[in-house]
């Protein structure tokens, strides 16, 4: 008789659980004895395989379930620390947490398990890679997926090419990998040229091949020839000691190699320079510095030294072109940076295009927005 009240009971809670919203179901389990709350728990998982869970108002619930001293959630809201504490379900092995968020956000996260553990989401099965490894995804109701990321048969598709620049400014090799315009073995036709530094990473992490050329293909954007400059000394070229010399390199021998080996429009207009944190700050150094050179930016949620905006008040932007975009769970101490330059920017008269989005400082963010600074920078 035992195990036919069991089952009613089992049987009982299914029927409940399915349309019940989350926050409900925590309010009842009180009232719940402790040893039937897991058969509770268990059953409304069941009938609830999305997580995180989503309710209306943008309410979000992080759900762990496993024996340990302590759980939380780090993540693009927390600046990455275990900033968002989980309780455990009294009687259960559950683990639970609410915030809340846009409803067009998009965050990665893990759970951290007695404050060592950093793991995936052991209950959602969305994982996005990025530069620092796998992650867990949120994505919010009204979030919109990245367009034109497909590879698609029928468009024509651009050829790449890896090479090296032996560089006498630097005193080494440098990898390049080249990226030409669908057809254009096949026409005579001069093509502007953007230069994408973090350079392998941009091309491996994100689908710009597939989105230029679909873009190309579709009248989104002109024709052009990509390259993607890789680093050797990152943060030292970019931002630090060597940054004089790569700035150097980028204008006496990179630039005019690309011109030289390739069809290129061979002014300072056709000139783009992309980058992503600290990238942006050398795409945006170097605009500012030499806007003779190249005069067209995207820095996505970037780095911004104090001698830039210094530059271009003293420039007065010289026809330079601007994108830049920035998370609103971003790296903290580089937002005041973006805005201030923003600020900078709009008060010079400078040709800006700036937005914020509800998303961290990861690659896949940068990745949906790059038709929109390739069409902006590149119309077509």
């Amino acid at each position: 008789m035992k195990w036919i009240l069991s089952l009613l009971l089992i049987f009982t809670i299914q029927s409940i659980m399915v349309a019940q919203p989350f926050s409900e179901l925590l309010v009842k389990l009180n009232t719940l004895p402790e040893n039937q709350r897991t058969v509770s728990l268990d059953s409304y998982f069941l009938n609830h395989p999305t997580m995180p869970v989503i309710e209306s108002g943008g309410n979000v619930y992080f759900i762990y379930k496993g024996e340990a001293e302590s759980v939380s959630i780090a993540g693009d809201a927390t600046a990455w620390s275990p900033g968002l504490p989980m309780t455990r379900i009294e009687g259960t092995t559950y683990w639970y947490c609410t915030t809340n968020y846009e409803p067009d956000a998009r965050l990665e996260y893990k759970i951290v398990v007695n404050g060592k553990d950093w793991i995936l989401d052991p209950l959602n099965p969305i994982i996005i890679q990025g530069g620092m490894g796998p992650n867990s995804e949120l994505l919010m109701p009204e979030y919109q997926q990245p367009l034109f990321t497909n590879e698609r048969d029928a468009v024509p598709w651009g050829t790449y090419s890896d090479t090296v620049l032996q560089s006498k400014i630097m005193g080494e090799q440098r990898k390049l990998r080249i990226y030409l315009p669908p057809k254009y073995d096949k026409s005579s036709e001069k093509y502007p040229v953007a230069f994408f530094h973090d350079g392998f990473q941009f091309f491996d992490l994100t689908d710009i091949r597939d989105i230029m050329d679909n873009m190309i293909y579709e009248g989104k954007m002109s024709p052009i020839i990509a390259v993607f400059v890789e680093p050797v000394k990152r943060d030292d070229e970019y931002s630090g000691n060597l940054q004089k010399k790569f700035t150097q390199f980028m204008m006496e021998e990179l630039i005019p190699f690309i011109d030289k080996s390739y069809r290129t429009q061979a002014t300072a207009a056709s000139r783009a320079q992309f980058g992503i944190s600290n990238g942006g700050n050398i795409a945006l150094w170097l605009v500012a510095s030499h806007p003779e050179k190249t005069a067209v930016v995207a820095a996505f949620s970037s780095n911004v030294e104090s001698k830039i905006p210094k530059a271009i008040k003293s420039s007065k932007c010289a026809g330079v072109k601007f994108y830049l975009d920035l998370g609103k769970y971003d790296i903290p101490f580089l937002m005041p940076l973006v805005r201030d330059l923003k600020s900078v920017l709009q008060e010079s008269g400078c040709t800006l295009r700036y937005n914020e989005y509800p998303e961290g400082h990861n690659w896949k963010f940068w990745q949906k927005h790059l038709p929109e600074a390739l069409e902006y920078l590149f119309p077509g």
